[in-house]
């Protein structure tokens, strides 16, 4: 059923339960799972940094906690760090990859959201290609 399954993470609890239902999925269909994290990028930081923050950095120890919570063992993961806007970059990794699904959670860590969701998860809702799985 699914070849490509994309996960944002963003080191919510929302975020965690997609991963877990993502690497369900993934075992069911011997998928490929990528974790897709987006750093936050304070206004005092330079918005237009092209690179990914170094392997060691905040984002791969928010990638690898999130990976303690299930048994990646079996699994065909791949980690990816991007800056960005996090809906856009989540569409687009989406498109590059050329993913079945995203899986994310409905709410994350972010200010703006409300009880239809929050502003990253309506966004990609919206204008992903693919089949998007919300997690609350």
């Amino acid at each position: 059923m699914y070849r490509t399954i994309l996960v944002p993470l963003d080191g919510s609890g929302n975020a965690n339960k997609a991963l877990d239902i993502a690497a369900h999925l993934a075992r069911a269909s011997h998928a490929r799972l990528y974790l897709l994290h987006v750093p936050v990028i304070n206004e005092k930081d330079d918005a237009t940094q092209a690179s990914p923050p170094p392997r060691n950095s905040a984002a791969m120890q928010l990638i690898e906690t999130a990976l303690e919570t299930i048994d990646a063992s079996d699994l065909d993961t791949s980690i990816l760090v991007r800056t960005g806007d996090p809906a856009e970059v989540i569409e687009r990794e989406a498109h590059r990859l050329d993913a079945d699904a995203i899986v994310m959670g409905y709410k994350g860590l972010g200010r703006t959201s409300n009880a239809t969701g929050g502003s990253v998860s309506r966004a990609v809702n919206h204008r992903a290609a693919c089949r998007v799985v919300t997690v609350r």
